[in-house]
């Protein structure tokens, strides 16, 4: 802003100078005329020049020029920082998932292999009596443990007891329908089928469920 100022004072007080000279040659004519127009004149050199007022100004705007260059580098610095930072946090949580997957694995691969051949084994048998014969789970683990059935050892049944996935209500009252529309048996007389030892073998909530939904 300072330099056109100056260039504007200089091109005004050097036009002061020249109408004055011209003025004064074509009018009167008098030194001192002459000499307004030269002091003019070397006044609008002197605008060009570095005034305190001048360098007053151009120290301002430096300042605020160089003020707001470092405010704008730090502001680029922070983001740069935070930007850092957060490729640091999902680089550190990448790992971390990674980790703990690899973990995962590794403990479910232990656990599968601590696992005796014999407990999958019958953990097999018995979902396939539990899916297919619909017995409940008390006849599941005698027919896998009898000499007569599959000979498994006691553990290994309870194991497969233990990790069959079964609705034993429902095998219960698929039981009881069997009962009810092929042999054509009384409520109490199924119930009793479904609960006795020698039966199916079901408990008496498993029995009562099925008897309770079963077609009046």
């Amino acid at each position: 802003m300072i330099l056109p100022v100056r260039i504007f004072m200089f091109l005004l007080m050097l036009a002061i100078a020249y109408f004055i000279f011209r003025w004064n040659k074509n009018n009167s004519g008098k030194k001192r005329w002459y000499a307004l127009a030269i002091i003019f004149a070397l006044s609008s050199f002197g605008a060009l020049g570095d005034t305190p007022e001048a360098r007053h100004q151009e120290a301002i705007e430096s300042s605020k020029a160089e003020s707001s260059s470092i405010k704008e580098s730090e502001r680029k610095e922070s983001i740069s920082i935070e930007e850092d930072a957060k490729s640091s946090s999902l680089s550190e949580k990448k790992a971390s998932s990674i980790k703990a997957k690899q973990s995962s694995t590794k403990s479910s691969e232990n656990s599968s292999k601590k696992i005796p051949r014999e407990y999958i084994s019958a953990l097999i048998k018995g979902q396939e009596y539990a899916d297919s014969m619909y017995m409940s789970k008390k006849a599941v683990y005698n027919q896998l443990t009898s000499d007569y059935g599959e000979k498994f050892s006691s553990d290994a049944a309870n194991y497969a007891i233990a990790n069959i996935k079964a609705n034993w209500n429902k095998n219960a009252l698929h039981k009881a329908k069997e009962y009810q529309e092929e042999q054509n048996m009384s409520p109490d007389a199924i119930y009793d089928q479904l609960t006795s030892d020698y039966g199916e073998q079901f408990t008496p909530d498993e029995a009562n469920y099925a008897i309770q939904h079963l077609k009046k």
